[in-house]
């Protein structure tokens, strides 16, 4: 059974990283083109929109993928699979209700929104997003009860689907309005419609796909248990769970809304028009876009292992609790601090190449991504330790975490985007410093549980050396070859050079350890294969396999 289970971990796991790299992929052919069609002017009323979007989200589904995946994962532990069947039926008529509500209060309420925020030409973005709300809320329930069996696979066609259409719909129509001489708050409008018509689509499929699963269901014989909740208890669990949860999600959606109006109040007290200082807002989005990008791992790692946690916490096993978050921890810092080295030496030919039809904000973006860079390792280690806090029913942790960060965040956006000197620069500052407490704070809790022991001896100095190395060689790849090939070849070879170095001090250095591997499909063959490169220490311990 655990070896079962192992292998649905690595499954599930390869599946989401493959899946959201390709999303990412069709991601970036949507919105790097999208910001040089629309420039940083249109991608600030596209972001300003989904400031008071992700309100409405977090207020429609906060917490509940999470709760139901952990519910579905704990009926899935004591065998019973009647009963997670109907914990998703139960949740699905919840959040239809739900997002409907929500969907007609960001609808009739667009125009006041708009002006909260401080960006009333954001209205129109903000009208043609609302209806996304319900098709995200009834997507929580199918995604939490895929995730919660372990089965990756619908979430993962779901994405894309919806990264597709998002792509065709949304960059079709932001071309035509722009080429026919609307204005920027039309054609950001016209770009937000493709993300709404993705939702919708992305929504369809899940439903598809579900209906096709339960009717291979009936055609087989499988574990069928009689439920041993009722619908009201499932009701009432699935709140209790998500509470927690939401409240933290809640908190960070309403701080990174008021974080969007000291941005903007701020750069207008030194000197910006508001147009100004919704196109350096912009900016900074395009920014941390491309910061995005290597996020995706990290979170697919965590997504595909939190049903793992929480399946062993269910069973008390807490020795594979321990095993599975060290091993995930230890992946994490080093996706973290690769990021991070990759973007502080070579942020510059990166963004110039993506934002190619954008050069003077591409510029600025350059080097709002160089501050921005380190904060690659902090965000990480939060994702994950508040996904292990969760896991292991300390649900408040995360919550209280995330609120002292985001207060913190918001002290420094006032006081450092209020110098003259230092202006939107401040933002990346203010967001280090509040994922930095954020991770320190999950630690400080993870530390005080008796049940978990994390394997963080050398994990931080480990991870830097290959990450220092790659750094170097990418810049100083970069500067030697920038004359003579052009900047796209020269930035496409400083990053192959920098990857290469990076991976081969990866193992020389020993950062990944056997538990690391052994999560990998055919695990034990690559240990074997490394041992004979002597990239590994020659120990096989079979009872550090998950």
């Amino acid at each position: 059974m655990a070896k079962e289970k192992s292998n649905s971990i690595v499954k599930g796991t390869l599946v989401l990283i493959a899946g959201n790299l390709v999303v990412k992929i069709i991601g970036a052919l949507f919105k790097l083109p999208l910001a040089n069609i629309i420039g940083a002017d249109g991608m600030g009323l596209y972001n300003a929109s989904f400031i008071v979007y992700d309100i409405f989200l977090v207020l429609s589904t906060a917490g509940f993928p999470l709760a139901v995946s952990k519910m579905v994962s704990a009926s899935c532990a004591r065998g019973n699979d009647a009963e997670a069947l109907k914990i998703f039926r139960v949740s699905r008529a919840c959040f239809l209700v739900i997002g409907l509500i929500f969907t007609s209060l960001m609808f009739f309420g667009a125009e006041m929104y708009a002006g909260w925020i401080g960006n009333n030409r954001a209205y129109l973005s903000i009208l043609t997003l609302s209806p996304a709300i319900l098709f995200v809320s009834l997507m929580s329930a199918y995604r939490g009860y895929y995730q919660g069996i372990n089965d990756m696979i619908p979430t993962t066609i779901s994405q894309i689907t919806e990264a597709v259409c998002r792509l065709v719909v949304g960059l079709s129509l932001s071309w035509y309005l722009n080429a026919a001489g609307y204005d920027p708050q039309v054609v950001a409008a016209g770009a937000i419609l493709g993300i709404t018509a993705g939702e919708f689509v992305s929504t369809f499929s899940l439903a598809m796909i579900h209906l096709r699963k339960m009717r291979q269901r009936t055609r087989r014989p499988s574990r069928q248990t009689k439920p041993s909740l009722s619908s009201a208890k499932i009701i009432g669990t699935m709140f209790a769970t998500s509470v927690p949860i939401g409240i933290g999600t809640i908190v960070i959606s309403a701080i990174n809304a008021l974080d969007n109006v000291v941005v903007m109040r701020r750069l207008e007290s030194i000197g910006y028009s508001q147009q100004q200082a919704n196109t350096l807002y912009g900016t900074y989005n395009m920014a941390f876009t491309v910061f995005s990008l290597p996020i995706t791992i990290a979170s697919a790692l965590i997504v595909s292992v939190f049903p793992v946690l929480s399946y062993a916490h269910a069973c008390r096993n807490y020795a594979r609790v321990n095993r599975t978050a060290s091993a995930s921890l230890r992946i994490i810092v080093i996706v973290g601090m690769a990021s991070a080295a990759l973007f502080l030496s070579l942020s510059y030919p990166i963004v110039m190449l993506l934002f190619f039809r954008q050069p003077q904000a591409a510029r600025v973006a350059a080097m709002i991504l160089t501050v921005l860079a380190p904060t690659a390792v902090p965000i990480t280690v939060f994702m994950l330790t508040s996904a292990i806090l969760q896991a292991v029913d300390k649900l408040f942790a995360p919550t209280g975490s995330s609120i002292v960060g985001g207060i913190i965040c918001l002290l420094c956006n006032w006081v450092l985007i209020g110098q003259k000197s230092i202006g939107i620069f401040g933002a990346p500052v203010g967001l280090f410093v509040c994922f930095t407490v954020a991770s320190i704070l999950n630690m400080a809790t993870i530390g005080r549980c008796k049940t978990i022991h994390l394997k963080v001896r050398h994990l931080f100095d480990k991870a830097l050396t290959p990450a220092a190395v790659m750094g170097v060689t990418g810049f100083a790849a970069f500067r030697l070859t920038l004359s003579p090939l052009g900047l796209f070849k020269s930035a496409a070879f400083s990053i192959l050079i920098a990857l290469v170095n990076y991976l081969l001090v990866l193992f020389l250095n020993h950062t990944l350890e056997r538990e690391d591997i052994l999560l990998l499909p055919k695990g034990h063959v690559i240990v074997r294969i490394l041992e004979r490169l002597h990239l590994l220490n020659p120990r096989f311990a079979p009872a550090d396999r998950l």
